[in-house]
């Protein structure tokens, strides 16, 4: 869905009857809703609004874990250099979250990316290989 707003509204519409219920839960922050989801939206909507296709990478094995990866986003830097110019893009909702699938990602495939992104809702941090983002940043990639 290409409206956050619409999708938050549609999502809400099936699970609630009584709007009155869903203004308390939301008061006392007990709104039951997969914030992961919204904030993927969220990233979207930015990174279509500046000119960015949606890519997304998903390896699937039902025997492995090891082999089971998705990056939420892949995006191309305007310049090119020495090493291939794609960028995967990580979106968390929370505080707290783990890189496997983007450790797994790079792994596989570094020959072909540049750095990588964590879109996420603490403060701007840059190490030596990754480069984290608060959310309203998204439009500066």
């Amino acid at each position: 869905m290409a409206d956050t707003g619409l999708l938050i509204s549609h999502a809400f519409d099936e699970k609630m009857e009584d709007y009155n219920k869903l203004y308390v839960k939301l008061l006392l922050d007990k709104l039951e809703i997969n914030q992961g989801m919204l904030m993927e939206n969220i990233v979207a909507q930015m990174l279509r609004a500046n000119n960015h296709p949606l890519y997304f990478f998903s390896q699937y094995s039902k025997s492995v874990a090891e082999d089971r990866l998705e990056i939420d986003f892949l995006i191309q830097k305007t310049e090119l250099t020495n090493r291939h110019n794609i960028c995967p893009v990580e979106v968390k909702s929370t505080s707290r979250y783990t890189l496997n699938s983007l450790q797994k990602f790079r792994a596989k495939f570094a020959e072909y990316l540049s750095l990588p992104y964590i879109i996420h809702t603490g403060d701007y941090k840059l190490t030596e290989d990754i480069c984290y983002l608060s959310v309203y940043m998204t439009p500066l990639l």
